[in-house]
C-alpha cells in the first residue's frame, strides 16, 4: 500500500472520529443541539392580555426556607414587562400563610436584562431603609428576588439588586450585593 493511500485512509478515519465526537457531544459542533434562549428575548414583543401563572418566593412561617407561591399575573407585551410585574407582586407579599420578604414601601423603579443573562432590578431606597436588618432576613430578601426572577425566566441566570439606580454593597450588612447573584434555593 502506498504512502498516499495510507495517509488518505488515516485522514478519512480521523474525520469519521471527529464527526462522531461532534455528533455525540454537547459541543457547539453538534448539529442536533436544541435552541438556547438568549437574554435578548427579554424584550421581544408578544401578545398582551394573556394571563400567566408565575412562582414567587416567600419565607415559610417558622422555617428558614424560601417557598414558592403561585400567582396569576396579566401578561405584558415583553418578558421584561412581565418581570417587572412579577417583582411588583413580590413586593405586595404573599396571599397565603407565607411571610413577606420585602418591605411594603419598596417599589420597583426599573428592570432590565443584559445579553449575558444578568437582570438588574432597581428599587427605591425603601428596600434598604425599610428593611428590618439581620443576616438571615437580608438573605431571604435578596434571594426571594433572585430566585423569583431566575425561576420564572430561563434567560435570566443572575440578578443584581440596585437602589435608586446605583450598586449597593449590602442591604443591611449581611449579603454582598456588589455583584450579580445566581439563585440559591437551599440555605
Amino acid at each position: 500500500m502506498s504512502l498516499t493511500k495510507v495517509a488518505g485512509v488515516l485522514i478519512a478515519f480521523l474525520l469519521l472520529i471527529v464527526g462522531a465526537i461532534a455528533f455525540w457531544s454537547d459541543s457547539p459542533m453538534t448539529l442536533s443541539r436544541p435552541a438556547v434562549r438568549r437574554a435578548s428575548e427579554a424584550t421581544r414583543p408578544r401578545s398582551e392580555g394573556s394571563r400567566k401563572t408565575v412562582m414567587l418566593f416567600f419565607l415559610a412561617q417558622g422555617q428558614n426556607i424560601l417557598q414558592e407561591e403561585a400567582r396569576e399575573i396579566e401578561g405584558g407585551t415583553t418578558t421584561t414587562e412581565d418581570a417587572k410585574r412579577i417583582m411588583q407582586e413580590l413586593v405586595r407579599g404573599p396571599e397565603s400563610e407565607l411571610k413577606a420578604t420585602i418591605p411594603l414601601a419598596a417599589q420597583v423603579h426599573n428592570l432590565f436584562v443584559d445579553s449575558s443573562g444578568t437582570a438588574y432590578v432597581d428599587f427605591n431606597r425603601e428596600l434598604k431603609e425599610g428593611h428590618p436588618g439581620g443576616a438571615p432576613e437580608e438573605l431571604y430578601t435578596v434571594f426571594s428576588i433572585v430566585n423569583t426572577l431566575t425561576f420564572n425566566f430561563p434567560q435570566i441566570k443572575r440578578v443584581q439588586v440596585l437602589i435608586e439606580g446605583g450598586e449597593i454593597s449590602t442591604l443591611r450588612g449581611g449579603v454582598d450585593t456588589r455583584t450579580p447573584l445566581a439563585p440559591r434555593y437551599a440555605f
